[in-house]
């Protein structure tokens, strides 16, 4: 047998009997990773791979360590959380969370974007000492990144008026467009090298979404390289 495929088999073995350790449904365990099921079905059965963060997720909420699961070197638990500060356990488990997970991947967008202005106006005022040039600048760029942030929030307003009217199918679109969008905005100029890899992007091409997920982004992407001019 080829080494590699001895080894996938091997990988994915270990992970059944974490799974089936667990006493939980496909489901329900799949949730506790952060994977959507559908996601969990392909690692299960060895179309996708076994990724480091996957690992050491599932160390994280059921104790058997990353680097067993992938290599079967050393022991095969851990007391759950044991090499985490509680600070680290709760960025962890908030992070994880699939709802939070969003909200802080948007707050990591604004922070990029801000000390990308920032980076700009002192660049700014090294290159000339033109303070006013410098504060202009600054100015548009925070109005771009207004207009950013409420792309965001309109999207999340639509997502929740679809809820209270129990339109599902509109609320799944504009979840899907949120989730592809933020990870887009993220990723930036990698966004196109890496986006077939993206479940989100794949969502909304699926159902047919893509001509306004397109625009949005290129409406965004115009308001960045605003800033960054």
């Amino acid at each position: 047998m080829n080494g590699a495929v001895q080894h996938k088999e091997e990988v994915l073995e270990r992970l059944k009997t974490v799974f089936e350790s667990s006493g939980k449904s496909s489901r329900a365990f799949s949730k506790s990773i952060g994977l959507k099921p559908t996601s969990f079905h392909k690692v299960l059965t060895g179309t996708a791979g076994l990724t480091i963060p996957l690992a050491n997720s599932i160390e994280l909420n059921h104790g058997f360590r990353s680097e067993w699961l992938l290599s079967g070197n050393g022991k095969m638990k851990v007391n759950k959380h044991n090499h985490l500060s509680p600070l680290e356990r709760c960025l962890l488990e908030v992070s994880l969370s699939s709802i939070q997970k969003w909200h802080l991947l948007e707050i990591l967008i604004i922070e990029k974007i801000n000390k990308r202005i920032s980076d700009q106006f002192w660049g700014t005022l090294r290159d000339d000492s033109n303070l006013q040039s410098g504060e202009d600048s600054r100015t548009t760029a925070y109005n771009n990144l207004e207009q950013i942030t409420k792309v965001f929030k309109e999207l999340r307003e639509e997502e929740k008026a679809c809820l209270e009217n129990q339109d599902l199918i509109g609320q799944k679109i504009f979840t899907q467009l949120t989730q592809a969008l933020l990870l887009a905005a993220f990723y930036g100029e990698e966004w196109d090298s890496i986006k077939n890899n993206c479940e989100e992007y794949h969502a909304l091409e699926t159902d047919g979404n893509l001509k306004d997920f397109e625009k949005l982004l290129a409406y965004i992407n115009e308001l960045l390289s605003e800033i960054d001019s």
